[in-house]
């Protein structure tokens, strides 16, 4: 196991508004929280309010991300944050939307690896995990 990727709170705000301010000239508006989950499925994931801006989430585990490299976590984070940024400006943000697609692949973020999101990387970008 690899690991040394529990970065700080601290740590992954200044490296999502570091990565925002490159990519998209803005800073990160929404929060990041770090739970304690031991999740299996993914290894973060975004979550917004429906009706409204409310609630523009990254959510990240302190127990998947020490399992994982630096750079594999903020890969993830850049990740999120298209789904973020997309939001934020009212596109579709799904993983298996073409816009997000196009999107990661613009900033160099990573696919999911699910299913729905390989055939969309392959379908809209031509790539696949």
């Amino acid at each position: 196991m690899v690991g040394n990727g529990n970065l700080t709170l601290d740590e992954l705000y200044a490296a999502a508004n570091e990565m925002c301010r490159k990519h998209w000239g803005v800073d990160y508006t929404g929060t990041i929280r770090l739970t304690n989950a031991k999740w299996k499925a993914y290894d973060a994931y975004f979550r917004s309010s429906v009706d409204d801006d409310s609630i523009r989430e990254i959510r990240m585990s302190r127990v998947v991300n020490a399992k994982l490299t630096r750079d594999e976590v903020l890969a993830n984070l850049l990740h999120e944050l298209v789904h973020w940024r997309l939001c934020t400006l009212g596109l579709p943000f799904d993983d298996g939307s073409p816009e997000f697609v196009r999107e990661c692949l613009r900033v160099g973020a990573p696919f999911s690896g699910t299913r729905k999101a390989q055939m969309a990387a392959k379908l809209y970008g031509g790539v696949a995990k």
